[in-house]
This record gives structure tokens, C-alpha cells and sequence, in this order.
């Protein structure tokens, strides 16, 4: 035997040898491909086959046994990879081999095997099976098996709820009850005429109504009005009878007021002839209709709508991964040209079938909301020009204007061409853009805050026929259109595109044509009459005949230096005088007029000025203040001069005094003045008032590139912190180049930052990593630092640093920069980094430190925001469910004061306590939700719900009077119907502990819910009202045929002892023939047989069994469902 195994493992590895000499190539042969995949068990193995392509007809295999080689045969010509055989099932299978013609694979087995085949839908198995199982193995079922059983069971639940929905539904009727002084009367409220008729009965007055009908009679019967001692509906096929039970002494009769029916219950007796008419009959109806509940009154549980499916997912198939080869660098114009020319079209469908748009339009807080509402998904274009904002569609309809423009306080007009229609919207140039789509609806706000693109639209050289030519990438591109600019009289061609948004954020110049900026989408103005534009798939292509002027690439990278000058421009290089050599004979001889001069006179006056100006242009603005304070004083006129305004905000933005550069500049007189702005816009930067510093810096636009190159680079580096922050991509990357260029070391560094932030944004970690790294060395200590933080969160969002090594380098960073809004950005990054890594204590107590120490600082108030969202994340989104309960409430207590007002803080509370009661701390829990309930003011649906979770506490606490107490201090009207229903669950269960069985039944019998005939069931059970406990036992099993879970055989053996102690043979009989089938071979069998069967047994056995059984099935399952829920962390329901 050992010689035999060293031969026949020499043999296969022989055999392995000569497959690989030969390439394998009958491994891989042209036909059909096959996917295998292999299981291997503790005394088989199973290899599993089916079409790659997904085909849900299995394949059709032939398997046999020939010694000990496995022999597949297929019915066409298959491509496999059999090297799946051996690595898979390395003990079973030494060398397997494809046949050249495809159809027959040949697999040397390790020993002899017995094999067993099998298949399901697109699956097909063969099993090697060693000879000591005795047993075929369990045959294949493939995952389709379910899924189609699932989309029968769907369809035959869709089938049944279409003919639940056909029966015409009953009506609801509302019945209350009052006493009068002569008689009581019980009203029966519908919501339309009903015609009825009533008579006397041997046990009262019965009352049949022409209309089924939805009543709850439960308060009715605890509380029933004088006269009346018992009240019974039901529903006919087509009527409604009431059933009275009088008490001994009084008559009953029925009057029909409007939609009501007026039931009058009297003492003595019935008098002969006709009754009088009702006189107190409209005071009656006021009086009963005070108790009316409201239009939202809970709707009986039979008539609520049938619960959606959940969405369900269905696995993909699983998909063979093929290596494949290296690229080849292709020309990415080769690549296009494969693509067919997409043709241009008038996307008319998209229109609805009056070919107007249906436009929508609020303002709310200085925001404007436009919704414009199309039959079907349109692309859009949505660009500024002028001082307009265009939305423009590839279709050739027209908008609804009426009313808009007095809705948004704007002028509205619309553009129309053969081809396209635009809604031109004439907004101020510093209002920002949002846009957002769901397909046919573009909804656009403006004036709040902008959002940065999602993708850049980049236009690029390529070669064109003749020439150079432009390339530009649409994503998701529509179709190209144009239309004519009514006011300039030159031709748009549009390019839509589908959301989300990408944007154009540089304009580009050339000879021919001009590339605006857009919010969504791309524009081009012509500039030659031959210019054409071919579009394929995503790519624009555009050129002439004889090529493009490209040569300068068309980028207008610098801003006007702007040649009129404002008042209240700072001339630095002029007041200069010279360079560092002049600066003490000037600093002299401006000192010493400044001296000499007579304040009080205009001479004095100028003097002290120009020397301000003096020491201004050479940034010594502590110095300056004294002249400019001095000569103020002594002419209060200088306080409303633009020269001198724009001076001592100038010298408060130098020294770091931004409030008060606010105060200053904020000015009528220089409130228009671009020179002034850009220094409030500075002032306002560095207050991280984002939105103000960008309608500053647009105003100043014109004039920043005026002021001596280090200024106006530092101006650019504001300018572009507050067009990033507020989303305006497109202006933050004009004044971060244009920064970059500026000379000014610390706005260059400033204006980088705002590059790599950009290139991060845009999808281009690479250079964003590049440039954060090349600014960690830079000479300014505060780039430095900027650095390090962009650089920190980039790798924390690729997932190149763990939210560790980013706590220990934050931590260390925040040392480095202190005292300013950068040090509140580390701090905030750092308090995240806590909070991920699970220290939430340390997170929240970093985040309300500084926010409480540095109040007015910029970025307070987002730290404060943050450390409101922690506080929610964990007592709201269940993020404290990972610290024990008890360090969870002492965390609670600790920033109690972060909980919301509203519906969010009350959520909190109770998801708190559910917490508590899952660890059994029930004090604590009661103590927490009594002092929501007694101490806020809380109203409506928020106490009554809060309420609700206190009684179940309560309840577990054994503690129903309590409960009770907690329930009737909190009754609302306007509750939705699943809380009704809960609140009158834990008011039946309340009663049922306190052995007021009566009560609970009547609460509970009229639901039609799950929990409450469980709970119903319980009730009875305590009651020891055995044939009403077996009914109701019976009633919450599933449908005969179902299989029984292990708590509904329980139930089941519960309703035959009921029924045995009732002495209920037809109920036993009943319960027998619809749940038997269910029991047999269940833990249950033999007591279940023995409880429901017919043979005789001996009377005292059976008495001592069933007794027992009685007594030791407790029935406490309201209270522990209660405690479950509560340890899952659900809704107390």
C-alpha cells in the first residue's frame, strides 16, 4: 500500500506537469462559461456548477464513476477553470483536465468515492461521498428557491389585500352617554345619515342601523349611563345591531336628530300612544357633542391600512474576477471617436401636456426657494450673467410666472428658442446658489449659503481637424442647445447636465469663444460664426475648420488694478516716500510738522493726518492712533470722512482689533466705497463672518489688485477663505491664484492652503497631499499649523490615519497656535477624535470648555453646535448604549443642560430610561421621566407619550396605582392611534394587576390588535374565566396550517387546559382538529394529545395534571414583553 500511494501520487504530480507544460489551454476551451465552486463537509465534498452568465437554467451534467476518476459529461461546449477543483478540495481531487472538444472534464480523485448528483433551478451538484456515510447528502437548493417563494407569498399577499380593499368599509360611530335631571340618554354619532329602526326585545331594546359600522362600546360599558345595565354590536352583511340590556323599571326609545341617533332611557312605564316631541332635544346634542374626540380620533384597528412591505434586497450574483493586463496608453481622443456623435434634440417629453412648467416659488428668511416642476427628468444649465441668473432647459416650452415675481419680490422673465427655454431670475451678484434635483423637479435657493460643486468641468487643448480644437467633460451631459441673450443680442450654446451639480469654477477668454462661469453645467458664447460643437456621450467637442487661437490659453488670471481711485483708498506706496534708507528723514520731518501745527486749524489737522498716512503706509498702526485720535478730537467733522474712516479701521484690522475695524467700517459714508470694503472684508474674515466678508470683497473686487502687491495678496487670501467657506468655488479660485501670485510670503501661503482645500474637494487627494506637505515647512508659523490641520483631516478622511495618531496630533498642535479662531478649529477636530475613539466624557468637556472660555472668539458658535451634536449622537442616536447605564446617567446628569427642547430632547429622555430599566434600575428611571412629566411643561403628544413609558415603569414596579395616576393626569385629545392603543394596553394591564378584571376586559376587547389579545388572553387567565381564557388563547395563534413557534405551542397547551377546566369539549374538540397536525412530533405532543383527546383517563390523574399545568403556567407575559422591549432598547411598543 505505501509503494501504491507513492505511484499514484508520482502519477498525478506527473500528470499536473504535462497539463502545465501544455499551457492549460483545455482548461479554458471557447464554449460556454462555467462557474464552479466547491463545499467540502465533514464526509463529503460537493462541487457546485452554474452559467456564469447567470442563465437560471442549471447546466445539464452527466456524472460517473470509472475507478478513481470523476467523469463530467456536458450537454454543450463549456470553458471552466478547473484549477478550482484542486485548490478547493485539495484532499479529495489530485489533477483534473478539460476535454479539447469542451464537453467532458476528467477529475482524478485522491480514493474512490461513491458520488450523489442533485439540482435546483440554476444550480447543478455531484457530491463525493465517503463510503462510511451510509446516507445521500441533503440535495442542493439554490438561493432562487427562496426568492421565488418570496415573490409568490408577495403576490398572494398583494392578491388578498386588493380584495380586502374592494369590500366597502363600515363607518365609524362615535357613542356617548349623559344623564339629565328626568332621563339619560346614549347618542350614537355617524358621519352621515343612517336610517335605523328599533323595538322593544324580551331583554330590552335592540336598535338595527341600515350601515356597518366601527364602534368602540367599551367606556360605554364601564361606564354605562342610568337606565342602561349592559350593551352589545355587531355587524350583519349589511347592518349594525345594538343591543341594549335595561335595567328592571325603564324604557328605552330611539330619536333621529340630523346624522345622529338619540337613545332615551326613562323610569316607569312606556306610555300608550305617540310621544311628544323632544323639546330638549338640540340642548341635548351640545351637551354630548362637547365630548366629541377631534377628526383624528383613533381609528379602530380594523381599519387601518395594510403596513408596506419592508424594501428587501436580493444579492447579486457573484461575479468571477478575471486579472486583466496592463493598460496600454491610449489617446484619449482615439477613445472618443469611437463613440457615436450624440445628435441634438428638443427634449419635449420632459414637458407637461399644456407645454407649461409649473413654478413654485417662497421666500423665507432673506432665502428664496424656486421649484420647477417638469413631467419627467430634465438636465439643466444654471449660470449668472450680468446681473441675472439663467436656469435654462433643452426644451421648447414655456413657464408659469404668474404670481412669482410678487412671491419673491424679484424680476422673473423667461428666454425661448426653437431648441430651449430659460427662467431668468435678476438677483444681486452676492447672492449664493443652491441647487438640488430629484430628476423632474430643479429646486434652487438663493441667498443663503452655496455648496461647492460635486465634479469641476475642466476644458482642455486636443487636436482637432485643421487645428487645435477644445475638449470639455459633461459629466452625465444632456443634450446641446441655444438661445439668444435678449439684452446683449449673442448667441448661448448650453451644455445641461443631470445632478448633482458640476460646475465651471474659472472663466476662460479666447479669440473665438468664451467660457463663463456656471453653478451647473457649461456655457459657451461664440465668438466666430463658424464655430462648431460635437458632442459624444459626455464629451464636447469644439472647433473651426482651420483650428483654434490657443496660444495663451485664454486664462484672464489678473484682476483690474482698477484706475479710479476711491476716497477712501490707502495709497501705501505713495506715502511711503522712498524705501527703508528715507524712512527717518521722513518719519522726522512728518513728526515735526505734526508738532509745529495748530490742531484746531485745518493745517494742524492735515498735518497730524499725514503723518498717520506716514506711519500707516509703513504698518506702524499702534503708532498711527494717536494722530488720528488727536486730530479727531479736535474736529468731530473728521469721524464722518471716508479717508480718515478707512485709516482707523485700517489700523484696527492691523492690530488684530477686528470688532471694532467692524464698528468703524460699517459706515454710511463708506459703506459703498470698494477701497473700504476690502478691509471690512478682512476684518469681517477674520470674525468668520463668512457671508458678510464675501459681499465685502465682491464690492471691493475692483479695487484690491489698487493696493501695493502685499495688501492686495492679503486681501486675496481673506477674500478667498470666505469664497470657499460660503461655497462660491469659482471666486475663491480666483483669489487663491491670485494670492499665490501676490509676493506677499504669509497671502501666498494663505491662498495655497485655499488650493489644496479646493483640489481636496474636487476629488484630488494626490494634490491636495502635495501641497499640504510643501506648506509644512513654510516660514509663517500660522501656515504651518493650517498646514498640519488640513493635512490631519485629509488622512483621516482616506483612512491614512486612525483617529488616534490624529487625537496625540492635534493635541500636540493646539500648543503650537493659541488664542485664536485656528485654535478653536484644532480643538473642534480634536474634541471629533475623542468622541470617535469612544472618550466622550474628554470630547464633551474639551468642546463646552472653550466654547464657554472664548465665547466671542470666531468658531464658538460651531463648537458649540458640535458639542450639541455629541450630546444628541450619544443620547439620541444610541451612541451611549456602549457605556454601561450607570456611566451613561452620570454623563447625562453632567450636561443635562445640552438636551433639546422638543420632541428630540423628550426621545432622549426616554431612550435614556429604557436603558435603566434594562439593567433592573427602576428608581432611577422613574425619577427621570416623573420630573420630564411634573416639572416641564411639557404639552400634548409629547407628555402623553413620556407619560406612557413612566406607567410601564411603574408597571414593572409593580406599582399599578401608580401607573393608573400617571395615565389619567396625562389624557389629551388629538393622540395618534398607536399611542392610543398603548396607553389604553398599559391602563388594562394596570387593572388586571390590581384584580379589576372587569375593567381591563372591557378596555381591551374592542381592539383588534395582536398585543391586545395577548394581553386579554392574560387577563382572562388571572380571572380564571376558563372558557372566555381558551377563546381567547385560541384567537392569538396563527391561521390552521402555519407552523407553531415554541411560545405559540405553549399557548396552544395553555387554551386545552383552559378548556379542560371549563369543562369545553366542543372547544377541546375544535382546538383539536384546527392545531393537532401542528403539535404532532413537538415538545408538547403527548400532553397536547392527552389534554384534547376523547379517550377516558382517570379522573384524578387528569385533575392533578391539568391543575398543575395551571398552576405552574404563570401568566405574567404582559409585564416580561414589557422588560424585553426595554432591554432591546425599543419603544416601550
Amino acid at each position: 500500500m505505501p509503494l501504491k500511494r507513492v505511484f499514484l501520487r508520482s502519477a498525478s504530480a506527473f500528470c499536473l506537469s504535462a497539463a502545465m507544460l501544455t499551457g492549460l489551454t483545455s482548461a479554458w476551451a471557447d464554449g460556454r462559461p462555467l462557474t464552479i465552486t466547491t463545499e467540502q463537509n465533514a464526509d463529503y465534498a460537493r462541487i457546485v456548477a452554474r452559467w456564469a452568465d447567470g442563465d437560471q437554467e442549471g447546466p445539464e451534467i452527466t456524472a460517473r464513476i470509472s475507478g478513481p476518476v470523476l467523469i463530467l459529461r456536458f450537454e454543450e461546449e463549456v470553458s471552466l477553470d478547473l484549477a478550482e477543483l484542486t485548490e478547493g478540495l485539495p484532499g479529495y481531487i489530485a489533477v483534473s483536465r478539460l476535454s479539447d472538444d469542451g464537453r467532458e472534464a476528467r477529475i482524478a480523485l485522491a480514493r474512490e468515492y461513491r458520488i450523489h448528483q442533485s439540482e435546483s433551478i440554476d444550480r447543478s451538484a455531484i457530491d463525493l461521498v465517503n463510503e462510511s456515510r451510509l446516507n445521500d447528502p441533503p440535495d442542493i437548493v439554490s438561493p432562487l428557491v427562496a426568492a421565488r417563494a418570496r415573490e409568490a407569498e408577495l403576490a398572494a399577499e398583494r392578491a388578498q389585500s386588493a380584495r380586502i380593499a374592494a369590500l366597502p368599509p363600515p363607518l365609524d360611530l362615535q357613542v356617548r352617554a349623559s344623564e339629565g335631571e328626568d332621563f339619560s340618554t346614549l347618542a350614537f354619532y355617524w358621519p352621515e345619515n343612517i336610517d335605523f329602526e328599533a323595538r322593544d326585545t324580551a331583554d330590552g331594546y335592540q336598535i338595527v342601523f341600515a350601515n356597518r359600522a366601527i364602534a368602540d362600546l367599551s367606556r360605554t360599558r364601564v361606564d354605562p349611563p342610568r337606565g342602561l345595565l349592559g350593551i352589545e354590536g355587531r355587524n350583519t352583511e349589511e347592518t349594525y345591531v345594538v343591543d341594549l340590556d335595561l335595567q328592571t323599571g325603564y324604557w328605552a326609545n330611539a330619536v333621529a336628530a340630523d346624522q345622529s341617533v338619540l337613545v332615551r332611557f326613562r323610569e316607569g312605564s312606556r306610555p300608550d300612544g305617540d310621544l311628544e316631541e323632544d323639546v330638549i332635544l338640540p340642548a341635548a346634542l351640545a351637551a354630548l357633542a362637547v365630548d366629541l374626540p377631534p377628526a383624528n380620533y383613533l381609528e379602530p384597528p380594523s381599519r387601518k391600512p395594510l403596513a408596506d412591505h419592508p424594501f428587501r434586497t436580493t444579492p447579486e450574483g457573484e461575479v468571477e474576477l478575471v486579472p486583466e493586463p496592463d493598460p496600454v496608453p491610449v489617446d484619449p481622443m482615439d477613445v472618443i471617436a469611437e463613440v457615436p456623435v450624440t445628435p441634438r434634440r428638443v427634449w419635449s417629453e420632459t414637458l407637461p401636456r399644456s407645454g407649461v412648467v409649473d413654478v413654485d416659488a417662497s421666500m423665507s428668511s432673506g432665502v428664496m426657494q424656486l421649484d420647477l416642476n417638469f413631467a419627467a427628468n430634465v438636465p439643466s444649465a444654471i449660470f449668472r450673467r450680468n446681473n441675472a441668473l439663467w436656469l435654462a432647459f433643452p426644451a421648447n416650452g414655456h413657464f408659469d410666472l404668474s404670481g412669482i415675481p410678487q412671491a419673491i419680490g424679484t424680476r422673473v422673465d423667461e428666454v425661448t428658442s426653437e431648441s430651449g427655454m430659460a427662467l431668468r431670475l435678476f438677483l444681486p451678484r452676492d447672492n449664493l446658489v443652491q441647487i438640488t434635483s430629484s430628476g423632474r423637479t430643479w429646486s434652487i435657493e438663493a441667498g443663503g449659503e452655496g455648496v461647492l460643486g460635486v465634479s469641476r468641468i475642466r476644458p482642455t487643448r486636443a487636436a482637432n481637424e485643421g487645428g487645435s480644437g477644445i475638449r470639455a467633460v459633461v459629466p452625465d451631459a444632456g443634450t446641446i442647445f441655444s438661445l439668444m441673450d435678449p439684452e446683449v443680442g449673442d448667441e448661448l450654446v448650453i451644455v445641461p447636465a443631470f445632478s448633482p451639480a458640476a460646475s465651471m469654477m474659472q472663466e476662460l477668454t479666447f479669440v473665438e469663444a468664451f467660457f463663463p462661469t456656471t453653478t451647473h453645467g457649461m456655457v459657451v458664447v461664440p465668438r466666430a460664426d463658424d464655430l462648431n460643437f460635437v458632442q459624444r456621450g459626455d464629451n464636447i467637442l469644439i472647433g473651426r475648420q482651420e483650428g483654434l487661437a490657443l496660444s495663451s490659453w485664454g486664462v484672464n488670471s489678473d484682476l483690474d488694478a482698477g484706475q479710479n481711485l476711491t476716497p477712501g483708498f490707502l495709497d501705501f506706496a505713495t506715502w511711503r516716500h522712498g524705501d527703508e534708507r528715507d524712512y527717518w528723514d521722513n518719519f522726522t520731518a512728518y513728526s515735526h510738522a505734526a508738532a509745529q501745527g495748530d490742531p484746531a486749524e485745518w493745517e494742524g489737522q492735515s498735518a497730524l493726518l499725514n503723518f498717520a498716512r506716514f506711519l500707516m503706509a509703513w504698518e506702524l498702526a499702534a503708532e498711527a492712533y494717536g494722530p488720528l485720535n488727536f486730530a479727531r478730537a479736535m474736529d468731530e467733522v473728521l469721524g464722518q470722512d471716508a479717508q480718515w474712516l478707512t485709516l482707523k479701521g485700517a489700523a484696527d484690522v492691523m492690530m488684530g482689533r477686528y470688532d471694532e475695524a467692524v464698528q468703524t467700517l460699517d459706515h454710511s459714508a463708506v459703506r459703498s466705497d470698494p477701497a473700504a470694503n476690502a478691509w471690512l472684508g478682512m476684518a469681517l474674515a477674520e470674525r468668520a463672518d463668512w457671508r458678510r466678508a464675501r459681499q465685502a470683497f465682491l464690492l471691493a473686487d475692483p479695487m484690491i489688485n489698487a493696493h501695493t502687491p502685499e495688501w492686495a495678496g492679503r486681501f486675496h487670501a481673506s477674500a478667498a477663505r470666505a469664497m470657499i467657506r460660503m461655497g462660491d468655488g469659482a471666486a475663491a479660485e480666483s483669489h487663491a491664484l491670485a494670492a499665490n501670485r501676490s509676493g506677499d510670503t504669509t497671502a501666498e501661503g494663505q491662498g495655497r492652503l485655499i488650493l489644496g482645500e479646493l483640489a481636496r474637494i474636487d476629488g484630488r487627494p494626490a494634490d491636495a497631499r502635495s501641497t499640504f506637505t510643501q506648506l509644512l515647512n513654510h516660514e509663517s508659523p500660522e501656515v504651518r499649523v493650517r498646514a498640519e490641520l488640513q493635512m490631519t483631516r485629509l488622512e483621516l478622511a482616506e483612512d491614512r490615519m486612525s483617529y488616534l495618531d490624529a487625537a496625540d496630533r492635534l493635541d500636540a498642535l493646539r500648543f503650537r497656535w493659541r488664542g485664536d479662531a485656528l485654535e478653536l478649529e484644532i480643538v473642534g477636530d480634536l474634541a471629533k477624535a475623542y468622541f470617535e475613539l469612544g472618550q466622550y466624557r474628554e470630547a464633551l468637556v474639551l468642546a463646552q470648555n472653550f466654547a464657554m472660555e472664548f465665547p466671542d472668539l470666531p468658531g464658538s458658535r460651531e463648537l458649540r453646535i458640535d458639542l450639541m451634536e455629541y450630546f444628541e449622537e450619544l443620547f439620541l442616536n444610541g451612541r451611549a448604549d456602549r457605556l454601561d447605564p450607570i456611566s451613561a446617567l452620570a454623563l447625562f446628569y453632567e450636561f443635562r443642560d445640552l438636551t433639546p427642547i422638543g420632541p428630540d430632547g423628550d426621545r432622549m429622555i426616554r431612550m435614556l430610561a429604557n436603558r435603566l430599566v434594562a439593567f433592573d434600575l427602576l428608581d432611577p428611571a422613574t425619577e427621570l421621566l416623573a420630573h420630564q412629566v411634573e416639572n416641564r411643561n411639557l404639552i400634548g403628544i409629547g407628555r402623553a407619550q413620556i407619560a406612557s413609558d413612566l406607567a410601564a415603569i411603574y408597571l414593572l414596579d409593580h406599582r399599578p396605582e401608580a401607573a393608573l395616576q400617571t395615565l389619567n393626569g396625562s389624557r389629551v385629545p388629538g393622540l395618534d392611534d398607536e399611542l392610543r392603543i398603548q396607553r389604553r394596553l398599559l391602563e388594562a394591564a394596570a387593572h388586571m394587576e390590581l384584580q379589576r378584571y372587569g375593567h381591563a376586559i372591557e378596555l381591551l376587547e374592542p381592539l383588534d390588535d395582536q398585543r391586545a389579545l395577548d394581553l386579554l388572553a392574560e387577563v382572562h387567565w388571572r380571572a380564571r374565566t376558563w372558557g372566555a381564557a381558551g377563546r381567547a388563547l385560541q384567537r392569538t395563534l396563527p391561521e390552521p396550517g402555519e407552523r407553531l413557534s415554541e411560545a405559540q405551542i405553549q399557548t396552544a397547551v395553555r387554551a386545552a387546559v383552559a378548556y379542560r377546566l371549563d369543562g369545553d369539549y366542543d372547544g377541546l374538540a375544535n382546538l383539536r382538529a384546527e392545531y393537532g397536525p401542528q403539535m404532532v412530533a413537538t415538545s408538547e405532543e403527548d400532553t397536547f394529545d392527552l389534554l384534547t383527546g376523547t379517550n377516558q383517563v382517570s379522573s384524578s390523574l387528569l385533575s392533578d395534571t391539568v391543575r398543575e399545568l395551571a398552576d405552574t403556567t404563570t401568566a405574567d407575559a404582559f409585564l416580561s414583553n414589557l422588560r424585553q422591549r426595554f432591554s432591546n432598547g425599543d419603544d416601550v411598543f
